[in-house]
């Protein structure tokens, strides 16, 4: 069998992605605490909302570059990605300091963003051979 190498679809990774946030919060929840559950889908909410950002950032620039805008607007454009990374990095300072998370639970939170995506690109891949 030949597996070829696709690209899962943002939404099909943001699907994926709630789905194992909830999964992981019910059993953080069960086996550790409410507060880490809480944690771990305060998580999961951040890098979904970076993710949907992000998207819609990417589809904005390339628009805007298929329209043919002037060069200082498309650098204004791509400077909005390291701005909303630096507003990310200021809203989970904010949560840390303001609110007792739990951090291994966000932890767990943020980390099915990257599971999602293992299990999205395997699936688009093993779909892509069939």
């Amino acid at each position: 069998m030949k597996v070829g190498w696709t690209v899962p679809s943002i939404g099909s990774i943001q699907r994926t992605n709630i789905l194992l946030v909830a999964l992981t919060s019910g059993a953080l929840a069960f086996l550790v605490s409410f507060n880490s559950a809480l944690g771990c889908v305060l998580g999961g909410a951040v890098v979904i909302a970076n993710l949907w950002v992000l998207s819609v950032f990417g589809r904005l620039i390339l628009a805007a570059a298929g329209a043919g805008i002037s060069r200082n607007t498309m650098r204004l454009g791509a400077a909005a990605l390291p701005l909303k990374l630096l507003i990310l990095a200021g809203l989970v300072y904010l949560i840390f300091t303001r609110t007792h998370i739990d951090g291994l639970g966000f932890a767990f939170g943020v980390l099915t963003q990257m599971t999602a995506i293992i299990i999205e690109t395997a699936r688009a891949s093993l779909r892509a051979a069939a």
